[in-house]
């Protein structure tokens, strides 16, 4: 199977979430990378799944050893 050819699952995300991935959440978390928006924009601009990694990729290391240890608490290999 190749390929998914990009398209537009969403149109605008609902006011007052986050536009990359239409949940709300403070600017400096991670984005949902369980939310289907997130999963498939992502797809559309990479051609793969995003990561946790890749939802964190913005924020701290702070911010980002915090979520990897919950994460990992959870059974999250990250």
């Amino acid at each position: 199977m190749g390929h998914l050819k990009p398209f537009t699952l969403l149109g605008k995300t609902p006011p007052g979430t986050c536009p990359e991935c239409a949940t709300k959440h403070d600017p400096e978390m991670p984005h949902n990378q369980q939310s289907l928006a997130y999963q498939y924009k992502f797809y559309d601009q990479h051609g793969r799944w995003p990561t946790w990694e890749d939802a964190m990729a913005h924020c701290s290391e702070k911010i980002k050893a915090a979520w990897k240890e919950a994460l990992e608490e959870m059974g999250v290999i990250v």
